[in-house]
């Protein structure tokens, strides 16, 4: 009987001896998102695909993915590993999901992959390195716009300047520059010579938006992000001229904003920005007076407080129109004693359908 229990678990005894010396190769690692473009709170799959060209034969095999910030996503819940039992087989493939994710930047990190024999007696580890990055975005909700109401020292009337560009009636033509959009073009003088020219439309209506977000408040910061980049998709596709400022620990300026790829740069921004400011957004209302001349400021925040509506209120006709979005449950109705205008909202689905810039 003990012979006949030697010869039995002999077989399985040098298996896992050379298991336990012999080189596991994993190689050829790749990850496919099931969408190219992510926004906040969007589950996606994750394809991982991947390679053994050990000579070896295995028997079971776990590979699962290496921890990530799980400040970005929601639990894994085992999601994220997977049982192969592997014989001969050279090629595998799992796919797992990512719940509600969060805005940010998401790194993989790389797979680790155990092995193990029959019973369990040896069991080999291998991390394979394969580092990957992939982007969440703001949510881009639908934002209705209308004109808005300037006043000026030159009499009582009031005089409207529009958000977007009367395009209808050219005034002339003038050299290409890079961000000039397609549709200006002036392909008759290009066929003519052969060079690039840019139709000059009417703009003595036209005024310039100035968005500013307020990065000293941590409460709502997501929908203030959120609706920002909104506001900004919308007023760039009705060809209105909408410049962008961003002050924290770090300063972002785009003076202009017209094109898709200049709207991409800011939504690369709103990934990673963050409620870090040390003081408030009414200290740049008189910082960044020059930056915003001529223009109507958009303020975009997240509640509002005093120091807030002390400045709207100090604020003179010099420094412009000055409009304050309130993205807050719990503020009550706001009354200026000037120009400016303050509209709170209540809830982040208004901005799909009844948001109104005034």
């Amino acid at each position: 009987m003990s012979w006949f229990v030697f010869f039995t678990i002999l077989p399985f005894s040098i298996y896992s001896i050379l298991l336990a010396i012999v080189p596991i190769r994993i190689q050829q690692v790749s990850r496919t998102l099931s969408k190219e473009a992510v926004e906040r709170g969007d589950t996606i799959e994750v394809t991982v695909r991947f390679h053994n060209k050990s000579w070896f034969p295995l028997v079971f095999m776990t590979a699962r993915e290496t921890a990530m910030d799980a400040d970005f996503y929601e639990e894994l819940n085992g999601n994220a590993t997977k049982l192969f039992l592997v014989g001969w087989k050279k090629e595998f493939e799992w796919t797992y999901e990512l719940r509600d994710l969060r805005r940010g930047e998401h790194h993989f990190k790389g797979i680790e992959v155990m092995c193990t024999d029959f019973f369990g007696w040896t069991v080999r580890q291998v991390v394979i390195e394969h580092p990957q990055l992939f982007l969440v975005y703001p949510k881009i909700y639908d934002v209705k716009t209308e004109q808005i109401t300037m006043q000026y020292d030159q009499g009582a009337s009031q005089t409207r300047f529009s958000l977007i560009k009367d395009t209808t009636m050219a005034t002339g033509v003038r050299e290409y520059v890079p961000g000039d959009r397609f549709s200006w073009i002036h392909w008759k003088s290009f066929a003519k010579n052969g060079e690039l020219r840019t139709k000059e439309f009417e703009d003595r209506n036209a005024q310039n938006t100035f968005v500013l977000i307020d990065r000293a408040v941590q409460k709502n910061f997501e929908q203030v992000v959120e609706f920002a980049a909104s506001y900004i998709q919308k007023t760039m596709k009705a060809r209105g001229d909408v410049s962008f400022l961003s002050v924290g620990t770090d300063r972002y300026f785009a003076p202009v904003i017209k094109t898709d790829s200049q709207f991409k740069k800011i939504m690369q921004h709103f990934v990673t920005v963050q409620a870090d400011a040390e003081f408030g957004v009414e200290r740049l209302l008189f910082e960044e007076q020059k930056v915003m001349s001529r223009s109507v400021v958009i303020i975009i925040t997240g509640e509002w407080l005093p120091e807030l509506q002390e400045a709207l209120n100090a604020s003179t006709k010099s420094m412009g129109k000055i409009v304050c979005f309130v993205v807050n449950n719990e503020a009550e109705p706001v009354h200026l004693k000037n120009q400016n205008e303050v509209h709170i909202i209540k809830e982040p689905a208004q901005l799909q359908s009844e948001v109104e810039s005034l």
